[in-house]
């Protein structure tokens, strides 16, 4: 072996390490941002209330999980919030007419049978029984208001049976914009 090939051999070997250092320590940095790399508090210790000097933690006791309903295009999270738990009685006491005044359509409504754009508040009347099925109903029946998934299509319930959105308006109008069924069928 020439003395090119073993230095050549002993650089290739630093990048290979070097490259797995900085993977190793990227990893670091991803599970801590993540709060991934943090024991969890198990039944019966003690919460991170400070350290052992008594001084206050900088990791706060609770963090904040409720959604961003920006990404969702929704202004108002408050207004939003009205909407969701007004729409969930609703549709609890099978009140279709104020279901109805809560949809911004044309309403979405996807299933195993096709899509369908549902245009005026009559047609949804007409058809709620078939749209509005025991699946849809228990899905916001079960579906905890700081669990909701937000992302740029929509604030989601249960599995995606129900999705409300926001208008574009100044004065935004937030609403049901689709109901899907068969969620999860083959």
């Amino acid at each position: 072996m020439n003395e090119f090939s073993a230095k050549y051999r002993g650089v290739s070997r630093f990048r290979s390490r070097s490259r797995l250092f900085a993977a190793v320590l990227i990893s670091m940095a991803l599970l801590s941002a993540a709060g991934c790399a943090s024991s969890p508090n198990r039944g019966g210790a003690s919460s991170n209330t400070g350290s052992a000097a008594g001084t206050e933690s900088s990791v706060p006791a609770k963090f904040d999980t409720s959604p961003s309903f920006s990404t969702a295009n929704i202004k108002d999270r408050q207004a939003f919030l009205e909407v969701f738990r007004t729409v969930k009685a609703a549709i609890a006491k099978d009140d279709m007419t104020e279901v109805a005044n809560h949809i911004l359509y044309p309403l979405k409504v996807n299933g195993a049978d096709g899509k369908h754009r549902i245009q005026t508040r009559r047609d949804f009347i007409d058809q709620y029984k078939s749209i509005m099925t025991k699946e849809v109903r228990d899905a916001i029946a079960n579906q905890d208001e700081e669990r909701l998934f937000v992302n740029k299509q929509g604030v989601m319930v249960g599995r995606g049976e129900l999705w409300f959105g926001g208008s574009a308006d100044a004065k935004q109008v937030i609403g049901l914009i689709a109901v899907n069924h068969d969620i999860g069928r083959k």
